[in-house]
Formats: C-alpha cells, structure tokens, sequence
C-alpha cells in the first residue's frame, strides 16, 4: 500500500507537468502553423507568444496575453513613430534605440505589459527593410501576437482546461498542514523553554510563500469570472480565515520567544501537551493518504477541548499569590498567551465554517462549457 501511495503521490505531481508541456506544444505549433499559412514573414514570433501565454491556469493565460496584446500595442506604436522619425542610418537608429529604452525600462519597473512594449519596440526600430516599412512592421508584429494569444487562449479551454479556482483550493488544502505545524512547534519550544529562531523562520518562509501564492491565484480565479470563463466563488472570506491563523501563530511566536516562568509552565504543561497533540493529528490526518479526497472536514473538538482547559487553568490562576508574584513582563506574557489560544480556537472554527467555499472553489467550472455539455448530452439522448 505504501508504494502504490509513493506511485501514486509522484504521479499526481507528473501530470500537470504533462499536461502543461502538451498544451504549450499544440498551442506554440498551431500558432506556427497559421502564421506560416498567412505567409507572415516572422512567423516564429507567433509560437514564442503561444509558449509565453500558456500557462498553469486559465486566469493566468489571460493575465498574459493582456500583458502581450497591450505591451505589442504599445511598443508597436512607439517603435514604428521612432522608426520613421530615425530613418535607416547606423547612428540615428542607435539612438533613437537608446531613448526608447531608457523611457520604456523605466516605466517596466512598475508596469509589466510595458517589458513587452521595450521588445517590440526594439525590433521595430532594428528591424531590416526586408520586412517592409515600420508601419508594416508594426502591424505585423501586432498579427503575431493576437495569433499567438488567441490560440494559446482557446487551448488552454478547449485541451486539458485548467483553471484557478480548483488549482486556489488544492493549494490551500496542501498548505494547511504549514500552519498546523508551525504551531505545533511553537507550542513545543514553550514547553521546552527554548525558542528555535531559525526553525521558526523557516517556518515563516514557507507560511508566507503560501498566503502569497493563494492571492496570485486568487487574482487568477476573479479574472477568470470577469472574462466568462470560470464560476468561482469569492475566496476572500476563506483566505481571511487563513491571513488570521497566521497573525494567531505570530502573536504565539513573540510569546514563546522568551520562556514562560517555571510555575506557570508546570500549571500549563499538561493543557499545552494536549494541545500540541490535537493540533498535530490535525495536520497528521490531511497528509495521511494521498489516494483519499481531501478537505477542510476537520475535527476540532480536541483542540477546543484544550484550549478550554487551558483557559480554565488561567483562570484558576488569577488573584493568587503565584500570579501576584510575577513581573509585570511575565503577567503580560501570560495573559497574551491566554488571548492567543482563544484567537487559534476562533481561526480554526472559521477555517471549518468556510470548507462550502473551498468545495465550491474545487467545482468550478467554465460556465458555457457546461451548457455545451448539457445540451450535447440532451441530444444524445
């Protein structure tokens, strides 16, 4: 069993690769294939676009190929007016090559579509007269490009679609156990009263590698909705649920950093361990077996039970002499503690509340597919 789950686990990382690989070789031919029918007298170009525009998921495609459409359009307008405007010697083109560069480099730094707009502008204003004159040279180049996109587009839906939403909720379902870890780590250093900076920053790393790839695909998934081809809901609700387990585990992080007086930590070890543990069969049980579905069907039961436990303990604490005792940083430590617990109750409940979200976001679909699909199969019939 446990070699048909390795097999299993490496494949499910191959076949998106395979899938992705096919879908940029069709798209890249194709668009050769028609450039070269139209006798365009670059028609590489055609399938360097289609090979840049294919990527991961639909809203990605299509961030891209706006990014391309707009950044030949512009470049195609600049370089063609600084084309003419130079003419064809040595030293005018030159510079007219260097000022383009400079403004249009310069205004890439914030505007991607514009790193397009440099490129395109470059091989106008260099471009040999074979090729025609810098309007025709223009116009061609802004052939290519839709051509490219288009088919790019139209294979990334009609060939293996794959799209942001289903790809936000598998990535949120495989990061969950980052943060379930992070705190089962934490909650490990307080009991050992040592507090490990560099596993805690690796940690981090990884944590907020995850929260800033689930916003990248959510920007994917919302332009796929705006452009007809994706019924994803809202993820925000959900990716606020994760934003406040991850505040929850900083505020844990800068309480653990200094170690917890010995008296309290003997009061609070037996909650902390239980707590350690229930957290931990929850990130235990979502990695347990690739081949079963997954989701955010989480028991919490246990982590409510200690954290209640701990509360309690907290509580049973306060106006006694042991308290009184403490510092006025240790008493502040404590309390923060207590806050921190209750606000890790309250981010899991959420992140339970929210699984409709997720199972929507693992069935999205593209909306006139369906259709399609439905009224093929009302003929078939």
């Amino acid at each position: 069993m446990s070699h048909l789950s390795t097999w299993l686990g490496d494949w499910q990382d191959v076949k998106p690769r395979l899938r992705q690989a096919s879908k940029a070789t069709i798209a890249a031919c194709l668009a050769y294939l028609i450039a070269d029918y139209l006798a365009l007298p670059q028609a590489f170009w055609t399938a360097v676009v289609a090979i840049v525009v294919t990527q991961a998921s639909i809203g990605a495609s299509l961030g891209h190929a706006l990014d391309w459409f707009m950044g030949s359009l512009v470049g195609a307008v600049v370089g063609g007016v600084v084309a003419i405007l130079v003419g064809h010697g040595f030293s005018p083109r030159l510079a007219g090559l260097a000022i383009t560069v400079l403004v249009m480099a310069y205004f890439a730094a914030s505007r991607p579509h514009m790193r397009i707009a440099c490129v395109t502008a470059t091989i106008i204003i260099l471009g040999t007269p074979v090729f025609g004159t810098p309007l025709a040279s223009a116009m061609i180049r802004i052939i290519e490009v839709l051509i490219g996109t288009t088919v790019a587009i139209l294979t990334m839906v009609l060939i293996f679609p794959a799209r942001a939403g289903p790809a936000l909720a598998d990535h949120i379902e495989r990061s969950l156990p980052l943060y379930f870890k992070f705190v089962c780590d934490l909650l490990e250093m307080a009991l050992a009263g040592t507090y490990d900076t560099e596993r805690a920053r690796l940690a981090g790393v990884k944590i907020r590698a995850a929260i800033s790839a689930n916003e990248a695909l959510t920007e994917q998934a919302q332009r796929e909705v705006a452009g007809f081809l994706g019924d994803s809901p809202d993820p925000e609700a959900l990716l606020t649920a994760l934003r406040r387990l991850w505040h929850t585990e900083l505020i844990l992080a800068r309480v653990v950093s200094h170690p917890l007086p010995p008296q309290i930590l003997d009061h609070l070890r037996d909650g902390l361990t239980e707590l350690r543990d229930a957290i931990g069969a929850l990130g235990t049980d979502m990695n347990a077996d690739v081949t079963r579905p997954r989701g955010m069907d989480l028991d919490i039961a246990e982590v409510e039970a200690a954290i209640a436990k701990l509360s309690a303990t907290v509580d049973g604490m306060r106006g006694t002499q042991m308290l009184r005792a403490l510092s006025t940083d240790d008493m502040l430590r404590l309390m923060t503690l207590d806050f921190a617990l209750e606000q890790l109750r309250q981010s899991l409940k959420d992140l339970v509340n929210r699984r409709g979200i997720l199972s929507k976001l693992a069935g999205s679909r593209i909306p006139w597919r369906q259709q399609i699909e439905k009224l093929f199969s009302i003929r078939g019939s």
